[in-house]
């Protein structure tokens, strides 16, 4: 049985002139936030502060703790309905106790990707369901074995569906924001996205060295890398990975 003791995760970034973090409660049985929901909030703010779109609605899919809801309702977008999602019952527990702490209305349900919105359009998607290679995953930090990926061997299997579905859930003019790891089938993702949105753009990227739980297994990668499902680059005696943040729409 895996422990289930509380930690907090702080949200700030410097380059928006934070000076003060937004911190929510995370444990161990929830996926806890990661550079890549620094990044998508990032790219998100880069896309919503110069006044670029007006934004009533907004959902937060795959919520975990509930982090990018509790920022979007909190600092980006106070004055929108923003709602969250999650397929784990311990995530929306969790996303509904930290937006209550930040004594916020944002509504929070449970359920597969976009189940639990039948029927309801947003302004604004900001999907935190990245996919990594699985076998990547459960070697990585990432993924402890009570925390499930199933993203399929090309790390695509989630992205894929939420891209091929986003369409039936976004107002006009909506976008839908998501993060792509180079640790997954990059060029596959794209291509769906491209078959169901007239526009998708790179908003932000950040390369990584692959950490000491990954470099053992460098020959796998390289395996899984020549069958075309990731992609790694080496910088000198580094070897490196990316996450990248798209936005996909349609005029």
């Amino acid at each position: 049985m895996h422990n289930t003791s509380p930690d907090i995760f702080e949200y700030k970034d410097k380059n928006f002139g934070d000076t003060q973090g937004i911190v929510v409660t995370t444990n161990s049985a929830v996926f806890h936030p990661t550079s890549t929901t620094n990044l998508l909030l990032a790219g998100v703010r880069q896309f919503v502060n110069p006044g670029v779109a007006k934004i009533g609605s907004a959902l937060d899919l795959g919520c975990g703790c509930g982090i990018v809801a509790v920022v979007l309702a909190k600092l980006i977008l106070p004055q929108a309905a923003i709602c969250a999602s999650d397929i784990s019952a311990e995530a929306v527990k969790l996303a509904k106790r930290n937006a209550e702490d930040h004594q916020l209305s944002i509504d929070c349900r449970g359920g597969s990707m976009f189940e639990p919105w039948a029927g309801i359009k947003f302004d604004l998607i900001v999907d935190d369901v990245a996919g990594m290679a699985e076998p990547i995953a459960r070697l990585s930090q990432w993924y402890p074995p009570h925390i499930h990926s199933d993203a399929g061997e090309d790390g695509t299997r989630w992205i894929v569906s939420i891209l091929s579905q986003a369409p039936e859930f976004l107002a006009p003019q909506g976008h839908i924001f998501f993060p792509v790891l180079t640790l997954s089938n990059e060029a596959g993702i794209l291509d769906t996205a491209q078959k169901h949105f007239a526009q998708v753009e790179l908003v932000t990227e950040q390369w990584y060295p692959l950490g000491h739980d990954l470099l053992p297994h460098l020959n796998l990668i390289e395996e899984l890398m020549g069958r075309g499902l990731l992609e790694i680059k080496k910088k000198g005696s580094r070897w490196l990975w990316a996450t990248k943040i798209y936005r996909a729409g349609n005029p």
